[in-house]
Formats: C-alpha cells, structure tokens, sequence
C-alpha cells in the first residue's frame, strides 16, 4: 500500500485505486525523488499532474511544501485523491481539479515551483505534456519539472526544456527537467 515516507505525515497510508491502469509510485522511487529535491520542497508551490491519489503532491504537503494543486480526470483516482487529501486533513493547502491535463495546461494560468509528472506510460503523453509545458507562461527558468517515465521510453523535449538530470530506479526513470535561459 503506498504511504508517505517522510515529514509531518510520515508513515500515513494512502487510499489507491485498484487495476492495472494504476500504478503508483514505488515508495524507493518517492524517497529518491525527495531527497534530490529535500531543501527546495520546503515552502513550494507544485503541481501534480496526472495527480491519481496525489502521491507526490502529498508527499511534498508532507515535507513542507505550502500547497498542492492536483489534475485528475479518472473519476475513480479523484475520488481516491479527494478521501486522502480529507483523511490527511490538508485540505486547505490543496487545490484538486477534475480535467486532463492537457486542457488544464492550456486554459489555465498557475504557479508552480515544482511540477510533478506521471502520465501513463508509452501514450506518448509524456510528450504532448511537456510540449504544453514549455509554452505555458507559468513554467520559468525557476519552475523544476520532474517527469515519471519508463526507463526505457525515449522522451523528446521541445526545445525550450533541459534535462538537468536523470535517475533511474529498476523500471523507472525520474527526468528533473528545467527551461532553458534566454
């Protein structure tokens, strides 16, 4: 069962919704991630796109991030999401919205100093949502992307993003992506 691995809400399990179109982030994978991204948590605005149970989101609330915004259109993972967000008791640092993503990214403004992205695997999502990313004004130089994807998914970037670095933990791969200066 996932559970957060750290902060205030350290060893609080996480509600997740079952089946195969699921799957949620190992908690090796939530601990690696966060202890590259340990100091800068503290304080941040992220979002969690292709949220499901809001996994990572959660986990940043826990370790001191000020709020969460969260996108989720499976009717099944947002009812999950919105149990642990009230058993977790943060709903007033989050926001979670019901829409995919990509009309998310195209109609509407945001701020975010830390974007978490999971899109399911090899439906060449991670692409189309990193394109929108690099043309959506609240993405700057500042903003740190960090894009799930399969080890071995090929990700092709538009060319305003980097990638700053990559790490990758069995069938995993965490991509920390940033823009590029002027």
């Amino acid at each position: 069962m996932p559970r957060i691995t750290a902060g205030e809400l350290k060893g609080r399990n996480l509600r997740y919704p079952e089946g195969e179109r699921f799957r949620p982030t190992m908690d090796k994978v939530k601990e690696a991630l966060f202890s590259i991204v340990a100091e800068e948590i503290i304080d941040a605005r992220v979002l969690d796109l292709y949220a499901a149970a809001g996994a990572l989101g959660l986990e940043a609330l826990s370790r001191g991030a000020r709020q969460a915004v969260f996108v989720e259109q499976n009717p099944q993972a947002y009812r999950h999401l919105e149990a642990n967000i009230r058993a977790l008791k943060v709903s007033d640092r989050t926001i979670v919205v019901r829409q995919d993503v990509r009309v998310y990214l195209k109609q509407s403004k945001f701020f975010a100093t830390h974007i978490f992205c999971d899109p399911p695997y090899y439906y060449s999502l991670a692409k189309e949502t990193l394109d929108l990313l690099a043309k959506n004004p609240g993405v700057t130089t500042e903003t740190l992307i960090v894009l799930e994807h399969a080890s071995n998914e090929e990700i092709v970037l538009p060319r305003s993003l980097k990638i700053r670095d990559s790490r990758e933990y069995g069938d995993t791969r965490l991509s920390f992506i940033g823009k590029k200066g002027v």
